[in-house]
Formats: C-alpha cells, sequence, structure tokens
C-alpha cells in the first residue's frame, strides 16, 4: 500500500501538483581553481590560472574559471564541463574545495558556488581563451605576511584586483596545498611522470613556501618514490641526477 502524507497524497500525486516556484532559491555555480608550477630560471612558482573579466559584475576584475550549474547536471560534471569550455582542460586531477555560500557574495542574485581544485603539470597545458573572459594568463604565487601577491611579466595583481570573494578561495586552496602535501600525494600532481630528487624538494618548498633541509626531506620521501634506471642528461656541472617516479601502491 502506497504511503500517503496528511494531505492524503501519494508521492506521485505530490510530486505533480508540487510548485518547484513557489519559493525562493540560489543559483548555483562551480568554480575551478587550476594550479601548475613555473620551473623559470630554476626558481619553482606555484602558478594559478586566472581569467579577465569583460562584463557586470567585476568588469575588468581576474576570476578563477567558473560557471553555472545546468538542471540535468551534478555540480561535478558542471566544473568538469566549465573546466573544459573556457580553458580546453580535460582529464586532469580535480578535488572539492569548499562551498562558498555568503549572502551578497555575487551582486547579481543569491549564488553559491562549490569550488575545485585541479592540479596539473605546466608540460601539459595550453591555455584557451573563450566564453565571457577578455584574457586569460598564469599569474604566480607569493605568500608575505599572512597575503599572497600574484604576478606574471605584464603585471602584478593585489587581492582587491580579483572578482567576487575569489580572493578567499585562493587564500583556502593554498592552505589546503600545504596542509596534505606530507599526508596525501597531491604533490605529484603538479608533476612529470619522471622528476629529480631537487625538483621534488623544490616543488615542495614551492608549496610550503619555506626552504627545507635536503637529507631529511629526501629521507621523508623514500616511502613514496622509487628510483628509476635513467638519469637526467643535465647539461649542468656534476654529475646527473638520477629520475625517480612515484610508487604505485
Amino acid at each position: 500500500m502506497e504511503e500517503r502524507n496528511a494531505r492524503g497524497l501519494t508521492e506521485q500525486e505530490f510530486l505533480r501538483q508540487y510548485n518547484p516556484g513557489k519559493y525562493e532559491h540560489p543559483s548555483v555555480t562551480a568554480d575551478t581553481l587550476i594550479f601548475t608550477v613555473d620551473k623559470g630560471g630554476g626558481d619553482y612558482h606555484l602558478q594559478i590560472m586566472l581569467i579577465q573579466r569583460k562584463d557586470h559584475p567585476c568588469i575588468h576584475k581576474w576570476a578563477v574559471p567558473g560557471g553555472f550549474v545546468g538542471m540535468e547536471e551534478s555540480v561535478d560534471q558542471a566544473a568538469i564541463r566549465e573546466l573544459e569550455e573556457k580553458t580546453g582542460f580535460r582529464d586532469i586531477y580535480l578535488e572539492q574545495l569548499y562551498t562558498w555560500g555568503d549572502v551578497g557574495r555575487d551582486p547579481r542574485t543569491r549564488i553559491i558556488s562549490v569550488s575545485y581544485m585541479a592540479l596539473v603539470p605546466k608540460e601539459k597545458l595550453e591555455p584557451i581563451p573563450g566564453g565571457d573572459t577578455a584574457d586569460v594568463a598564469w599569474y604566480s604565487i607569493g605568500r608575505q605576511e599572512g597575503h599572497f601577491r600574484l604576478w606574471n611579466e605584464s603585471r602584478e595583481l593585489a587581492e582587491e584586483d580579483l572578482a567576487f570573494d575569489h580572493a578567499r578561495m585562493i587564500g583556502l586552496a593554498l592552505e589546503r596545498m600545504k596542509n596534505k602535501v606530507f599526508y596525501t600525494d597531491i604533490a605529484f600532481k603538479l608533476l612529470p611522470e619522471r622528476f629529480t630528487f631537487p625538483e621534488l624538494q623544490r616543488l615542495y618548498e614551492a608549496i610550503l613556501g619555506e626552504k627545507l633541509h635536503g637529507p631529511n626531506f629526501r629521507r621523508d620521501m623514500q616511502k613514496l618514490v622509487e628510483q628509476t634506471d635513467e638519469k637526467c642528461k643535465s647539461q649542468r656541472a656534476g654529475k646527473p641526477a638520477w629520475y625517480y617516479k612515484q610508487k604505485r601502491n
């Protein structure tokens, strides 16, 4: 026997007369923070891809890629779709970061954002401008006195140059990476399949924002990496370094 509610309606009868427009409801967006690592000049810097908005609200300000979730897709599916539509990137590491629901975070209407963090080696990326963006650029990230700065060859951004609450998103993502780097394999998502120990250490230093003691770091990493039978054919003086790879277990 079908269950009935206090008005004597079955579930099917209830759904037929239900009016979804009776109550105000928020819109939902999926925003993705795409991180890579820049190795230019031997100095390692975390980088994030930002897009410059060409329409209101926050016109000309910089934002992380994102868009509205469709009625027939999950939030995860929306994040993947928006990422591919606005950047051309696909099949990269993606994890959910946080849900942003402050009232007034977007002046258009009540909008809740589910943010994601994507990590990918720089060698795989070719930014493709599109959608509602005026420009697409990679920005290096540096920490200083509890804040971060963003810069590239063209300009430097202050936190107020970022749209909506995206400065807070970036700050949280940096803390998430820093907190997870020693108990997960998250750093390896930013590396090619083969790497040297110095490259691995410089990557960890870029994520943590501090220098590490080489011998201690090498000891700590032994449980996560294994040596290959190849050496790096570097032109620098000194012995060629062995290539390592992440252990698969």
